[in-house]
């Protein structure tokens, strides 16, 4: 993402706090820390059987209005055949009956996570709103039905609403991350929401970071039994500092397999940029301090030293890399310094799930250079700055799509491990890019192939798909998505997606970035 585009989007405009701002700028540009991170459950908004797409656009303008950068979010909906543009949709704050207004800044769509909130069988849509009120933030949520989503009963979440604990204030950027999980194992989905830049005020710690979470219930998300976490929760391990992040990534899984979903939230900022992850469990009455985790490169097992700005967290993705009863954590660390100091190839530590939560017992250190790894680690190239776990041969072990956006001048490139049951594996491991034969597309610097990625199982196979944002692709982004096979991944039948496809709603422009954020869990 350029410089200019993340100046438009505000999120560093408090003057008192300029000076702490102009470090983490430069270095949230560097580190890619708005990559998504996602599960590997259902996107059905419909409920049809077949996974849909949700994509973000979030500096899209409304020419009619003269709104610019008020943002937008587009679903394509999945059949027998794959993603269709038959009754797509392009959803934004002005669309009739949409909870909100749309104003210029607006940015929505800069994060993106789905879960059935109100478990009645159809998937729901939570949609950021990144500048809501000079970036205090909020959350639009669009409900599924049996036509898809639809704007009756869609809510707009910030820290204003009543009960939803906190106080919104400039620059916090309320829904910076978002993550879906059943935190308290009732059948309703609940979604925990990242303010990475978030202020305390007493004692004055800026840039320290919360994570709310609002829980599902039948009538849909509700701010009854919300929760606020921070480093400086009773409970939680180490305590809040200068420009943590805490929650500048998120993603859940059940990684003690006991039934309850649990949380894990990147502090990217830790340890000046060092990064870190935290994990709180989930339980009855929803998450809990109790047994919760903080994970850094320091800790024995996890074989690499912590270093200034490599990043440890910035990307997130649970999956069952190993097939066990329990979730795993894939840890994109993308400046990690693989050949040389100062080089941030990029890497991925991946920490396995047992009875007792996520443990260093068997974790894993991939980069470019791994043995057997397609690919070079070279400079700049912010491997792990994008994770996607997904069954992409329809195998009980879950596969790891791992972005590095940066690759060859800005193009961009996708690895995929195969899981297994000793757990990630480089056998068999695959490279994808718009040079590799039937890829839609001509690889071109800043296309940022791999920037955002989301899976999902679009033609109802039981073999998930990947979808890939390329963001810079013609300067208006598109969205390239890869067909799973009973072999894996397949290049056979893939598709492209832009806002000049036929059917797909919207008017493509130069300067748009349609793809730079996917649908996560």
């Amino acid at each position: 993402m350029n410089e200019e585009l993340l100046g438009s989007l505000g999120v560093f405009q408090r003057a008192a706090r300029s000076a702490v701002i102009t470090s983490i700028r430069a270095t949230v540009l560097t580190l890619f820390a708005l990559c998504s991170s996602q599960a590997v459950q259902a996107q059905d908004f419909d409920g049809d059987g077949f996974d849909d797409l949700a994509i973000g656009n979030p500096i899209e303008d409304f020419e009619g209005s003269g709104l610019i950068d008020a943002g937008a979010v587009t679903v394509l909906y999945g059949t027998g055949l794959g993603l269709s543009a038959v009754g797509a949709q392009l959803w934004h704050l002005d669309v009739a009956g949409v909870a909100g207004t749309a104003a210029s800044g607006d940015f929505l769509g800069a994060a993106l996570s789905w879960g059935d909130f109100d478990n009645d069988g159809f998937d729901d849509l939570a949609v950021n709103v990144r500048g809501f009120g000079d970036q205090f933030g909020a959350v639009l949520v669009l409900y599924g039905s049996n036509a898809g989503l639809v704007a009756a009963g869609s809510q707009l979440w910030h820290q204003d609403v009543a009960g939803v604990p906190g106080v919104g204030e400039a620059g916090d950027n309320f829904g910076w991350s978002l993550s879906v999980g059943d935190f308290d194992n009732d059948g309703f989905d609940d979604l925990a929401v990242g303010s990475a830049f978030e202020d305390f005020e007493s004692p004055s710690i800026l840039v320290a970071g919360v994570v709310t979470i609002l829980y599902g219930s039948a009538t849909g998300l509700t701010a009854t039994g919300s929760q606020l976490f921070s480093q400086n929760t009773t409970g939680i391990v180490d305590s809040a500092e200068l420009s943590d992040l805490f929650g500048d990534s998120l993603a859940a899984g059940d990684f003690d397999g006991d039934g309850f979903d649990d949380l894990a939230i990147g502090v990217t900022g830790e340890d000046n940029f060092a990064g870190a992850v935290a994990v709180i469990y989930g339980t009855a009455a929803g998450l809990a301090t109790a047994g919760n985790q903080l994970f850094r490169q320091s800790v024995a097992g996890l074989g690499d030293p912590a270093e200034t700005g490599d990043a440890f967290g910035a990307a997130l993705a649970a999956g069952n890399f190993n097939g066990d009863s329990r979730d795993d954590l894939a840890v994109g660390v993308p400046n990690e310094d693989v050949v040389a100091a100062g080089l941030n190839e990029g890497a991925v530590n991946v920490i396995y799930g047992s009875a007792a939560g996520l443990s260093t017992a068997g974790s894993q250190f991939w980069h470019q250079d791994s043995p057997g790894i397609k690919g070079i680690a070279k400079k700049d190239n912010f491997f792990g700055a994008s994770l996607a776990a997904g069954h992409f041969a329809g195998l009980r072990t879950a596969d790891l799509a791992i972005g590095s956006p940066k690759y060859g001048n800005d193009h961009g490139v996708v690895h995929v491990l195969r899981g297994s049951a000793g757990g990630l594996t480089s056998t068999g491991n695959q490279i994808w890019h718009q040079e590799v034969v039937d890829v839609e597309g001509v690889a071109e610097p800043n296309d940022r192939f791999g920037e955002a990625l989301t899976v999902g199982d679009y033609d109802g196979d039981t073999r998930f798909e990947l979808a890939v944002g390329v963001p810079g692709e013609d300067g208006a982004g598109y969205v390239n998505v890869i067909y799973g096979t009973v072999s894996g991944l397949s290049a056979a039948d893939d598709q492209i997606w832009g806002q000049n496809s036929p059917g797909v709603p919207g008017v493509d422009e130069a300067g748009d970035s349609f793809g730079a954020w996917l649908a996560n869990r």
